[in-house]
């Protein structure tokens, strides 16, 4: 964590100088995929450099996004009234039209680790800077490119939300949370580096990992003139080959398994396949008949997926929340819960125990041998399933405290006489989170 409060900024240009003055001559940004980026600033990095032939900025990213160009007139009165409609005052990245031209100035270096398809074939100061590299990898390829500047978008909390000084990293918590600790071993070390976030009021709150204090960060550029509207193309329609697919695909799919969903029109087809299989069975299995899936694969559907609604639910496993998860969710198929401990997870798994804190559960951690979870268990347990009423978020909160004191082991043996489990089945009637199960001897009291 920064020792001082982040260094604030409502120019851009600005904050270029106070990094320079921290980090030198040679800056290796690094920016995160897609949407993240914080546009202005990275201009304002471009421009800089372009002036001075003596600053060295290479850029370590993904996906670096453009609004639809044309080539010719007729296409530019096709293309525009839609690009305006739709991307309206969306800030061009200026590198990307150097690197089209072939205008980069060789003092500035551009490294993707992933291209938009097809879109620089045929350039090769583009390829050949190509960064090859597995999305695992991607921090410590980073890290041993000398990357010594982050910069991203983040987002405030909506009013009445979130605590004092807490920010969000939004749609790209990912390789940005993963470079925290060897943004924290930098500072130790007193190697230099610099993390800015930009605020973006457009930006969604994300919670779980993607929140972070503000003084992780060393400048904060917050400027509501510099909110723009987020880069969104629309989807692209489905076609007749991606009903298909996914048809055979949604057959496939186990009620109580897991779900990764990419980006694309398969994906969107896959999401409609499964609606229409949960919300619509009456048409879901003739048009199984229909199109001779069901007698070309009955024996696998029937071992592997089913055609019945979901009533356990999908679990969502995926680097990227798209939109088809949020539809599955709101229409009731994404509802699987998974909890990092594994004893816990193993137990729902075989159908011994339920997510509700009862009777029969706590009889089934007894029988199990689970008479006491560690710390670490604790902790994952009461990050995994938010409670649902303020006496469980109270009991957990101080039950976390003693534990951080005493890094104790948390118990349950007090559970193993059934008149026991009986009085804490009571007390836990309302609960269907396990973060207020695991206690340490003497057995903390939970009241509505």
């Amino acid at each position: 964590m920064n020792s001082a409060a982040p260094r604030r900024f409502t120019a851009v240009e600005d904050c270029v100088t106070n990094t320079l003055e921290r980090i030198g001559d040679r800056i290796v940004l690094g920016l995160p995929l897609g949407i993240g980026k914080p546009n202005h600033l990275v201009n304002a990095f471009v421009r800089r450099a372009v002036r001075d032939s003596n600053l060295q900025l290479e850029i370590l990213t993904g996906l670096s996004l453009h609004t639809p160009r044309w080539r010719s007139d007729l296409e530019r009165r096709l293309v525009q009234p839609f690009a305006q409609r739709v991307f309206g005052r969306y800030p061009e990245l200026e590198y990307i039209d150097m690197l089209a031209s072939g205008t980069l100035p060789p003092n500035i270096q551009v490294s993707e680790f992933f291209l938009e398809p097809g879109r620089w074939l045929a350039n090769g100061r583009v390829q050949q800077h190509y960064l090859s590299s597995n999305y695992t990898h991607v921090v410590r390829d980073a890290l041993s490119r000398g990357l010594n500047v982050l910069a991203q978008l983040v987002a405030v909390p909506p009013p009445g939300e979130g605590a004092p000084g807490q920010l969000s990293l939004s749609c790209n918590p990912d390789l940005t949370a993963d470079l925290l600790p060897a943004i924290a071993s930098a500072r130790t070390t007193g190697r230099p580096f610099t993390f800015i976030g930009q605020v973006h009021r457009e930006l969604p709150f994300m919670y779980g990992d993607a929140v972070i204090p503000s003084n992780l960060f060393d400048c904060l550029i917050d400027a509501p003139d510099l909110d723009f509207p987020l880069f969104a193309p629309p989807n692209m329609p489905l076609s007749t080959a991606d009903h298909m697919i996914a048809l055979n695909v949604s057959a496939l799919v186990q009620d109580g398994g897991t779900l990764q969903l990419g980006i694309g029109e398969l994906g969107d087809a896959i999401v409609y396949a499964l609606k229409l299989r949960h919300e619509h069975p009456e048409l879901f299995r003739p048009l199984l008949g229909t199109t001779g899936i069901r007698a070309r694969s009955s024996a696998l559907i029937e071992e592997e997926g089913g055609t019945q609604p979901f009533e356990q639910g999908l679990y969502g496993c995926s680097e990227m929340l798209v939109d088809g998860f949020l539809d599955l969710y709101r229409a009731g198929i994404l509802k699987r819960r998974v909890y990092p401990s594994v004893r816990i997870q193993q137990l729902l798994d075989a159908g011994a125990m339920s997510e509700n804190i009862d009777v029969t559960s706590l009889a089934a951690l007894n029988d199990a041998g689970v008479h006491r979870l560690s710390y670490v268990d604790f902790k994952s347990s009461k990050r995994s399933v938010s409670s649902k009423t303020a006496w469980s978020t109270r009991a957990a909160r101080s039950s976390h405290r003693r534990a951080s004191a005493s890094r104790s082991t948390w118990t349950i043996r007090q559970a193993a006489a059934p008149s026991h489990r009986v009085a804490w089945a009571t007390d836990c009637a309302t609960a269907s989170c396990w973060t207020v199960v695991f206690f340490s001897a003497p057995v903390l009291s939970i009241r509505p």
